[in-house]
C-alpha cells in the first residue's frame, strides 16, 4: 500500500457510546445500540463530515456501528455499505454477556494473557487475523475508489489492529493506541494513530477534500 497517488483518503471512525445499563461486555451481541450520548457523538461526526468529499461510507454490521453510520449517511446522502471485515475482534466473544468483574474472576487467565500480550491470544480470532481482515478491506477500498474520502465506522480493536499493522508496531503497543468513542483516525495514506475528535476531524477532512494526502 505504498503507492498513494490517485488513491482515496481513508478514515476509520469508532462508533458512539452504547446503551448498556447492566455494564456487560457486549462484544458481538445483538441489540446493543447507541445511548443518548452515543447518538450525539454520531451527530458530531456527521457534522464534521458534512459538505466534504466523502465518496463511500462503510460500516461494521453490529448495531452500534450501523446506528453511528446512519447519522453519517443522513448528513452525506450516502448509502451504508456493511462489511463483515469491519466487525469487532472475535476474541472478545468468549466474554460476551459477562460483567467486567466476572471477566476478572471467571475469565481471569484469558484476560491476563490478553493484557500481557494481545498478540499471543488465539481464542476466537488472533490479533494478526483481525489485522488481516481489516487490511483486506482497506486494500480493496483503495483499489475501488480513485479519489475523495472514504469513511468506515467500526470498533476500537479493528482500528488498533490495522494501525499496528500499517505502522509496523508490535502487538504490545495495542494499549498505547487510544481512540475515544465517536473519534476518528486516518488509515490511509500515511496512517496516523492520533485520534481526532469531531472538531479536529473537520479540519483534517476539509483539507482532504481539496487534495489532502
Amino acid at each position: 500500500m505504498s503507492e498513494d497517488i490517485g488513491r482515496p483518503t481513508v478514515f476509520g471512525v469508532r462508533h458512539g457510546e452504547v446503551h448498556n445499563p447492566d455494564g456487560v461486555i457486549y462484544a458481538g451481541l445483538a441489540g446493543y445500540g447507541l445511548s443518548d450520548l452515543g447518538r450525539r457523538q454520531a451527530l458530531g461526526v456527521a457534522d464534521a463530515l458534512r459538505g466534504t468529499d466523502v465518496v463511500a461510507l462503510y460500516s461494521s454490521p453490529l448495531d452500534r456501528a450501523i446506528q453511528t453510520a446512519g447519522a453519517l449517511a443522513d448528513a452525506l446522502s450516502l448509502e451504508i455499505r456493511p462489511d463483515d471485515r469491519l466487525y469487532e475482534w472475535k476474541h472478545w466473544q468468549q466474554w460476551a454477556g459477562m460483567t467486567w468483574d466476572e471477566l476478572r474472576t471467571t475469565g481471569r487467565d484469558a484476560w491476563e494473557a490478553y493484557q500481557r500480550d494481545p498478540g499471543s491470544v488465539t481464542s476466537g480470532e488472533s490479533l494478526a487475523e483481525l489485522a488481516d481482515r481489516v487490511e483486506s478491506w482497506l486494500i480493496e477500498v483503495r483499489a475501488e475508489h480513485e479519489r475523495g474520502l472514504v469513511v468506515a465506522v467500526t470498533h476500537l480493536e479493528p482500528l488498533r489492529a490495522i494501525l499496528l499493522r500499517t505502522l509496523g508496531r508490535p502487538s504490545i503497543d495495542l494499549f498505547d493506541i487510544q481512540i475515544g468513542l465517536g473519534h476518528a483516525v486516518r488509515l490511509s495514506p500515511a496512517p496516523d494513530a492520533n485520534a481526532l475528535d469531531p472538531q479536529r476531524l473537520r479540519a483534517a477532512v476539509s483539507g482532504a477534500a481539496s487534495g489532502f494526502g
